[in-house]
């Protein structure tokens, strides 16, 4: 079921969906995988925390359009494509997937920058949500990195991880460092924030019901993770890229 290629006119609706009605006033039909890019338009959307109709509003699309490109694998234009990217603060080339296989910061972002120190009540909103974080914890090799998906519970950073692993080996009351950030290169815009403290395993049975239900996080890596660590922060510290005015 192909979406029109049209661009949207300047009234906020595509050619050929003027006498359609808004989301909501009739049921989609099901249809087949949406496919990658109908996933990055909705995760984007929910990232900035934006409805339908605002993103609608933005780009000068008919709300109804854009619902359809999130449920359904549609050829869009390109004109189109860099309304959506514009309204929704990244690139085309993000929205369709490229540069996946390769690390962030490539692209020479316009204007002046500078780092902005964040106060730990800044950072602990950053994190709060939870996401992707990465733990560091020294072990007989050296100091060892990896990526985790992690939830903030009364304070304490939560992750899982898998029994007999490298983290469950090194991370039972050890120093460890977390970080997280986010890189907007789009914009040239981004942050970190950077936790030091202790990981402990969660070993008391009463406590597992409760992390299992606060930190439901899904594991993007798969397999059995039934260990839940928990790290206690004793320091927090963070930084900004901010834009300077011209």
């Amino acid at each position: 079921m192909p979406a029109p290629e049209k661009r949207p006119g300047p009234a906020g609706q595509a050619p050929g969906q003027g006498q359609e009605q808004e989301p909501g006033t009739r049921p989609w039909p099901p249809g087949p995988d949406p496919g990658d890019l109908s996933r990055r338009l909705a995760a984007r959307r929910a990232e900035l925390r934006l409805s339908i109709a605002q993103v609608a509003a933005r780009a000068q699309m008919s709300p109804r359009y854009v619902e359809y490109l999130e449920r359904y694998p549609a050829r869009i234009s390109a004109a189109a494509l860099r309304e959506l990217a514009t309204a929704l603060q990244t690139s085309a080339s993000a929205l369709l997937g490229a540069g996946l296989n390769a690390p962030p910061g490539h692209g020479s972002p316009a204007g002046r920058r500078a780092l902005a120190r964040l106060t730990e009540r800044e950072c602990c909103q950053l994190i709060a949500p939870g996401g992707i974080g990465r733990v560091a914890f020294p072990s007989r090799s050296g100091p060892i990195v990896l990526p985790v998906n992690f939830a903030v519970i009364v304070g304490a950073i939560v992750f899982r991880t898998s029994p007999g692993g490298v983290i469950a080996a090194h991370a039972d009351d050890s120093p460890v460092t977390f970080e997280v950030d986010r890189i907007d290169e789009a914009l040239g815009e981004g942050w970190n924030v950077l936790v030091q403290g202790t990981a402990r395993r969660v070993t008391r049975p009463e406590e597992l019901p409760a992390l299992r239900q606060g930190a439901a996080v899904p594991s993007w890596a798969g397999g059995d993770r039934d260990i839940y660590i928990r790290i206690f922060p004793a320091r927090m510290s963070g930084r900004r890229i901010v834009r300077l005015a011209s």
